[in-house]
């Protein structure tokens, strides 16, 4: 016959278990649901390789759920060191990648690269600034992987306003497309650099930029050229595939300056005594000789351009 006290202990065991299993179900009750309409036989398959993996339906799908939203995070993660190392420089390994952020060991971003842990929004934040990549995207997909600022004027304005950032280099790159579209990406320390679009077309193509943004655009050339000599402004021709991945932001640009190809145009394109002796346009693209001289034309045409050239060149 049992005694008082071991009828007492079976007691606690018993209530203990039931506290325990009523907890399991109110928290499961507090997780998120939502009901899925699975198509006909993903329900036998799902348990067949629940199954297999010794765990519950349930904890199939949110496994297989995890492990599709951590590969994403990490295939971004991975993408985005891929493009600086593809510039050609010395490698940066995700060792670095940690230390550059200020991580006290690179465990943590050995597992977001490897696609077995989630980043903090935080960490993703100094890991986005480091590689040069919109936050938005790194962290959740959003958008495109680089941020692109959009010009509508030029002049000595926009001359101006690209030396006042201090860049070590300034990339004038003209797609090789026909209609010769340009975008501009300025290069600081490390990755930092920028990209912008414009509405020009250097081409016999006049678009929505016109006559007049083209005038102008020379000037931004000219002022750059002549009063700010200790930046490096250079011009490049850019495939036509990778210009438009570099506009949508699809395309590091520091990749986009390695892949042009080096051409004087910037330097050359406003001066007559430098594309009036080009024999052809070699170098540069078709129509170019022609092209120049008749922006040449417009701008002496266009009296506020005209002034702003001639206080340029006697600076």
């Amino acid at each position: 016959m049992l005694k008082r006290s071991h009828y007492a202990s079976i007691f606690c065991i018993a209530l203990c278990e039931y506290q325990q299993a009523m907890t399991r179900q109110t928290k499961a009750k507090d997780k998120d649901q939502f009901v899925v309409r699975l198509p006909d036989g993903m329900r036998d398959q799902i348990a067949e390789a629940a199954k297999l993996s010794n765990r519950s339906m349930n904890a199939e799908i949110v496994a297989r759920l995890e492990e599709t939203f951590l590969s994403s995070v990490s295939a971004r993660y991975k993408w985005a060191l891929e493009q600086i190392n593809g510039v050609g420089h010395t490698k940066i390994s995700v060792s670095k990648v940690a230390e550059a952020v200020s991580e006290e060991t690179a465990e943590q971003l050995e597992r977001v690269f490897g696609g077995s842990s989630y980043p903090s929004f935080e960490l993703s934040d100094r890991v986005a600034k480091y590689l040069n990549v919109r936050p938005e995207w790194l962290k959740h997909g959003e958008g495109h992987p680089f941020e692109v600022h959009d010009l509508y004027s030029y002049g000595v304005e926009l001359a101006e306003t690209l030396a006042m950032q201090r860049p070590n280099k300034i990339a004038f790159i003209r797609s090789m497309a026909r209609e010769g579209n340009v975008a501009i990406v300025t290069v600081n320390d490390d990755f930092a650099c920028q990209i912008f679009k414009t509405t020009l077309n250097l081409s016999e193509v006049v678009g929505g930029s016109g006559e007049y943004d083209q005038a102008s655009f020379s000037n931004t050339c000219r002022k750059l050229s002549w009063g700010h000599r200790q930046i490096d402004s250079s011009g490049y021709l850019l495939e036509p595939e990778l210009f438009v991945q570099l506009i949508h932001g699809d395309l590091n640009p520091l990749l986009a300056v390695k892949q042009a190809r080096s051409s004087s145009w910037f330097s050359d394109w406003w001066q007559p005594p430098s594309f009036e002796k080009q024999a052809n346009d070699y170098g540069y693209w078709a129509g170019y000789q022609e092209f120049c001289k008749r922006v040449y034309r417009n701008l002496d045409h266009i009296e506020v351009l005209r002034a702003e050239r001639d206080k340029i060149l006697s600076e």
